[in-house]
């Protein structure tokens, strides 16, 4: 009996999807008008009583036609399109909006996700060339004018989750969905596409494409123009222009630089280096490819943002990439931000990061890292109100992304809403609890807010967990010596000093330290070492709650004086 149901509630949902009780009320409709105007006219053109029965059994014998072609086909914007099957389950139907869906009043046709396009290939080794077809969409729907395009992190958050588009849509804020799927075989691949209405639940546009991997730039372009012209969005002055930019001729370096940007998303040391490896390989087949140098680029830093490359190292080998990448290509935002951070994490050249990080925006508004990293160069000089604004516009464009998540809980960090950081970073974390990043933010805001214990409960957890723990673990001694559990923070710093032979510490981990233990002579001790290292931290010396009790001392002015940070406003 509940497999009956389960049927009879499929097939009821397939009638609904298909429009079929639509039609039947519209034909119904149209069909009385007919014998209606057939009887007025019938009557005053003196037509025999058979042209009346013979009217109404034509419009009898044309409702199953009438259903049988809605049965089978929709009418969209593009025209007359056949409509999918749907799976046995029913899992697969475009719904018709439920009671929580995205409404047409609530969100605009023109935004858009580019979900990551399937792997269909028979070895199942191509889900990088699916992800750098999606992402090359997304990057040229990106310099559309009127369209508002999600980026690639929170599209790509859907990988693998079987959501009807309403809820997709609902989460991302976007009105319609491009998904896809890649067969590669050999020289050969089969790129299918399709874009969804999110409120409707039906396929606006569908198209296959059976190519050769020489045409793969050809069918981004005209995936991307079918969007535009489908969502009527205008493209600029020059129509005719190509809007995928492809960035090199090379299908091999092509290859190699989509590898080197799957690996460089996953964020870890040994994945980042692989990124680097790929990215040299692509720049060595083709040297002005602008893009494999900005690849290079956004390894190094992040590599440097974790500590894994000595600040120096990290500004040197970065300025070098995206400098290659500027004078190759001036248009790419990807390669001024890049830029512009590293002046500003690195180099602490302020005047031309702030100027690197407009000249990102200007090339590309809807680029979330330029606005997320611009908005850390922002809280770093206390700007805060336009830090925030940045930080919401990266927000808007990425939601889903974990790294902004955590950023906009920074902010709040670096204003003193300690609250409000915490309730970020924990709504963040919903999504990923494992994620890396969770320790060296949460703890910190629970210390300031007062909630000793949950820091250190924090720490305690973490610390087993990741590979390189000094830093955490100097955090810990911090907690230790705020919440005046004096003895615990002495051994622990003592000991972290002693190993630092095995274990390299960052020398403002423990001036962090020592500053909380109120050790202030120790503490500008090891922020010297760090002004020498050029350790990138430096530069929220002036913001950072956690540093507050420096803040008087003639001695932070003449560290905030080398960083160059004396010369902007207030905190």
């Amino acid at each position: 009996m509940s497999g009956l149901r389960s049927r009879l509630r499929f097939f009821y949902r397939e009638l609904k999807r298909r429009r079929m009780f639509r039609v039947v009320i519209v034909y119904a409709i149209v069909g009385i008008g007919v014998l209606e105007g057939a009887s007025n006219f019938g009557s005053a053109l003196n037509f025999p009583e058979w042209t009346l029965t013979l009217v109404a059994d034509l419009v009898l014998v044309g409702l199953p036609v009438a259903l049988l072609v809605a049965w089978f086909f929709d009418i969209t914007p593009s025209g007359l399109v056949r409509t999918d099957p749907a799976s046995a389950t029913g899992e697969d139907i475009p719904r018709e909006p439920s009671a929580d869906a995205v409404s047409r009043d609530a969100l605009s046709r023109k935004s858009i996700a580019v979900l990551p396009f399937v792997d269909m290939s028979p070895e199942g080794d191509q889900e990088y060339f699916g992800d750098g077809i999606a992402e090359e969409i997304i990057n040229a729907l990106t310099r559309i004018e009127d369209l508002r395009v999600v980026a690639r992190t929170s599209s790509f958050a859907f990988r693998g989750r079987d959501h009807p588009a309403s809820t997709i849509g609902a989460e991302l804020k976007v009105g319609t969905l491009l998904e896809g799927s890649v067969r590669k075989a050999g020289n050969q691949v089969r790129i299918t596409a399709q874009l969804i209405d999110v409120a409707a639940g039906y396929h606006l546009w569908s198209e296959r494409y059976d190519r050769e991997m020489e045409d793969v730039f050809a069918i981004q372009d005209e995936v991307a123009r079918a969007i535009v012209e489908t969502l009527k969005v205008k493209l600029g002055d020059d129509v005719e222009a190509a809007i995928v930019r492809p960035g090199t001729e090379d299908l091999e370096a092509y290859n190699l630089y989509l590898k080197g940007r799957h690996h460089w998303s996953k964020r870890t040391a040994p994945e980042l280096e692989k990124g680097i490896e790929l990215f040299k390989q692509a720049i060595a087949i083709d040297e002005t490819y602008a893009l494999a140098w900005a690849g290079l680029a956004d390894c190094y830093i992040i590599l440097g943002w974790y500590r894994h490359l000595p600040s120096l190292e990290a500004y040197t080998k970065t300025v070098s990439a995206a400098s290659s990448a500027v004078a190759i290509d001036d248009s790419m935002a990807e390669a001024h931000t890049s830029l512009a951070y590293a002046r500003f994490m690195y180099g602490w050249d302020w005047e031309g990061a702030e100027r690197g990080f407009r000249s990102a925006i200007e090339r590309n508004p809807c680029y979330p890292v330029a606005r997320h990293w611009y908005a850390e160069f922002l809280m770093s000089m206390g700007r805060f109100a336009e830090a925030i604004e940045q930080i919401d516009i990266a927000r808007d464009l990425d939601p889903l992304s974990l790294t902004i998540g955590f950023g906009v809980g920074w902010a709040q960090y670096f204003v003193g809403r300690y609250e409000e950081a915490i309730e970020h970073y924990e709504k963040t974390l919903e999504r990923d609890p494992d994620l890396v990043l969770a320790p060296w933010f949460l703890g910190p805001a629970f210390v300031q807010a007062g909630e000793y214990d949950r820091a250190i409960d924090v720490y305690q957890d973490w610390i087993p967990r990741v590979q390189r723990r000094a830093g955490l673990v100097a955090l810990l001694a911090h907690a230790y010596a705020v919440s005046g559990r004096r003895e615990d923070a002495l051994e622990t710093v003592a000991r972290l000093e002693r190993g630092r032979g095995q274990e390299p510490v960052s020398p403002d981990y423990l001036a962090l330290v020592y500053t909380g233990l109120g050790d202030f002579d120790r503490a500008f001790e090891y922020l010297d070492e760090a002004l020498a290292q050029r350790v990138w931290y430096l530069v929220f010396l002036k913001v950072d709650p956690a540093f507050a009790p420096l803040r008087a001392d003639p001695r932070c002015d003449e560290l905030l004086k080398e960083i160059g940070l004396d010369r902007t406003p207030g905190a």
